[in-house]
């Protein structure tokens, strides 16, 4: 994983009547997980829930300290995945839970396997934040851009008035540990910034309105 991000890449909730069958519920879907090439804490979450600490709902403070408990908990060495070429198509299955109801599902898509990643990116190296993309116009597209994303308005890089160049950093918003860079669509004046840092915001809001500087004689 990336050093300089959140090591998270799954999030497990389960309910049910009680703590009791809550725990087995969380249990049995731990042992469901089938993820290949890197290290979790899998097995971790599994002995500690299989605790009488945890069964009586207590901190389990003890066992954070207990060297030798936290070594048995060490996850399995991973299994490095087969290289696939790049145009390579493969077939998962995956078993999908919903409402209490499991359904198979099958996914055809591009293969990626050693220490890449889908897009081709090579583990270790720090990517850039992502983007939004808009698509041009001959005309250079209508004055307003609309957020691509719900998130929250993490910086606003530029002020209502400025004159910026198509493709300029207006703003970046974050939505799941993610930094997601708004950039102007075409070059002008940002007649509207509509936008505020730490505020949420909404897919479809508006962040600005630029308006086309007057063509030249």
């Amino acid at each position: 994983m990336l050093p300089l991000y959140d090591p998270m890449i799954a999030k497990l909730i389960v309910w049910d009547v009680d703590r009791e069958a809550s725990t087995r519920r969380m249990l049995r879907a731990l042992s469901e997980y089938e993820l290949e090439g890197i290290k979790t804490l899998i097995p971790f979450h599994e002995a500690l829930l299989k605790t009488d600490e945890w069964a009586r709902g207590e901190t389990c403070r003890n066992l954070m300290e207990d060297k030798k408990w936290l070594k048995a908990t060490a996850p399995e060495q991973p299994v490095t995945p087969v290289d696939a070429g790049e145009d390579e198509k493969v077939e998962r299955d995956y078993a999908v839970e919903v409402s209490g109801r499991k359904f198979d599902v099958k996914v055809i898509g591009s293969a990626f396997g050693g220490g890449g990643s889908a897009n081709g990116t090579a583990a270790g190296a720090r990517q850039a934040p992502k983007r939004a993309e808009r698509k041009k116009s001959a005309g250079g597209g209508p004055d307003q851009i609309e957020s691509p994303l719900q998130g929250n308005m993490w910086k606003v890089v530029v002020k209502q008035g400025d004159t910026v160049e198509e493709g300029q950093l207006l703003c970046i918003i974050e939505a799941m540990k993610m930094e997601n860079e708004i950039t102007a669509h075409k070059a002008g004046t940002i007649a509207a910034l509509p936008i505020e840092e730490g505020k949420p915001i909404s897919a479809g809001d508006p962040i600005a309105t630029i308006t086309s500087a007057p063509a030249s004689d």
